[in-house]
This record gives structure tokens, C-alpha cells and sequence, in this order.
């Protein structure tokens, strides 16, 4: 924890970083296409299907991913300019799958905080198909799901092992914590920051976990129960 701790304090403010909306929106498409596709066995384990998220790009400055019903995951505009590679946005998307790995959504369905998204979502990746309009199912105005500290721990958990199924390096991942931390130590709490562990908690979390599947060799698989 006092590594982290460490971490995040030499980190600084926290620089945002400009994409246009096309730009945000092929990363987050290739992203979440290259998640899905190698978590697949994953989805089949836990869900009994293969994986078939639909991701979405809302227009909000607010830094934010969440999960919803019908396999939807939400990832905004602001999320966009915090994240500085496709590795950090890999953790954020693989998180938001592990939310429906481990059937979260069900469980959340009766905590729920009134909010909404400042913009509508422009679009989804659709199970290899291109980006489709999904403002109606995805944009202001929905509920936002609450889950517990345990349950967000344990998409954390479920996120490391389909980043590393995705073929991305585990510890450039794990710095979106750090970033996000940075947000919140700036005032400029993420909303999603709100319900979740702290960030010197999350982010040693992590590295725990990263330990556990370097420890495990060429196939890890999360534990169950």
C-alpha cells in the first residue's frame, strides 16, 4: 500500500489529453473489440456464451465507464482525454466487462443513484460490426447501477486476467488507477471513483493481482469463489 501511496504522489496533477471524437472513438472500438474477442473463453466460463458487449462512446466530460443491462458498457468523452494508452483503457473497458462476468448488473439492479450522462452516446461496437447508434438505450437520463466495494474489487480482479488474455502489459494498464486517483486528489472527483475503493487501495490491488497471474504461467484463470 505505501508503494502506492508513493505512486501516486509522484504522479502530479493529472494532464488530460486531446482527442478528437474520431479519434476517441476508433480507440475505444479497437480496445473493446480486442478485449471481447480474446476474453471470449472467459464470457463461455462465466456466462455461458461467448462475449457480445456492446460498448459505447457518451459525449460527457466527466470521467467516467460504467455497465448496464442488455451487455452495454458506457466509456465518456472525459474518460477518453485521462486515459493515455490503449492499455490503460483496456483496464477501464475489461472492468466494466467484469461487472457482467460477474453478473453484477442483476444484483445492482435495486441500487441505483439518479444521474445522467451530459450528452447522448454516439455509438457501440457491436460484436465485430461497426459503430451503431445506441443513444436511445445508453443516453441521459438512465440510472447509474451501484455496486459494493467487494464487487468492484471484483471486476478489478476479473479485468486483469482479460487484459492479459488481450495481450497488453499488465503495469502500464494498471496506471489508469493512478490517473484516476490523480482526478480525484484534484478535486475533480470521477463519479465512478465515488463507490469504489480508494486509489492507493486499488492500484495495490492490482499489482497483487498482476503477481498472481505472472506467478500462474501461460494460461491464467481467475479464481472462482
Amino acid at each position: 500500500m505505501t508503494e502506492a501511496r508513493e505512486a501516486i504522489a509522484a504522479a502530479g496533477p493529472l494532464q488530460r489529453r486531446q482527442r478528437s471524437e474520431a479519434e476517441q472513438v476508433a480507440m475505444l472500438r479497437r480496445v473493446a473489440q480486442r478485449v471481447a474477442q480474446s476474453s471470449d473463453p472467459l464470457c463461455r466460463d462465466y456466462l455461458g456464451t461467448g462475449c457480445s458487449f456492446r460498448v459505447g462512446l457518451a459525449r460527457s466530460e466527466d470521467v467516467n465507464a460504467f455497465a448496464t443491462d442488455g451487455n452495454m458498457v458506457g466509456v465518456t468523452s472525459g474518460m477518453l482525454e485521462v486515459v493515455r494508452s490503449d492499455a490503460e483503457l483496456a483496464a477501464v473497458v475489461a472492468h466494466e466487462y467484469g461487472h457482467h462476468l460477474a453478473r453484477h448488473i442483476q444484483r445492482a439492479g435495486t441500487r441505483t443513484q439518479v444521474g445522467s450522462l451530459a450528452g447522448a452516446v454516439i455509438g457501440a461496437y457491436l460484436g465485430g460490426d461497426a459503430l451503431a447508434q445506441t443513444g436511445a438505450q445508453l443516453g441521459g437520463g438512465a440510472a447509474r447501477l451501484v455496486y459494493s466495494q467487494e464487487e468492484e474489487r471484483e471486476a478489478d480482479y476479473l479485468a486483469a486476467f482479460m487484459v492479459r488474455r488481450a495481450g497488453y502489459d499488465l503495469h502500464e494498464a494498471g496506471q489508469i488507477w493512478i490517473r484516476l486517483a490523480q482526478a480525484a486528489g484534484g478535486g475533480d472527483q470521477p463519479s465512478l471513483l465515488r463507490t469504489h475503493p480508494t486509489g492507493p487501495q486499488r492500484l495495490a490491488a492490482w499489482e497483487r493481482t498482476v503477481d498472481e497471474i505472472e506467478a500462474a504461467g501461460s494460461n491464467p484463470l481467475p479464481r472462482r469463489g
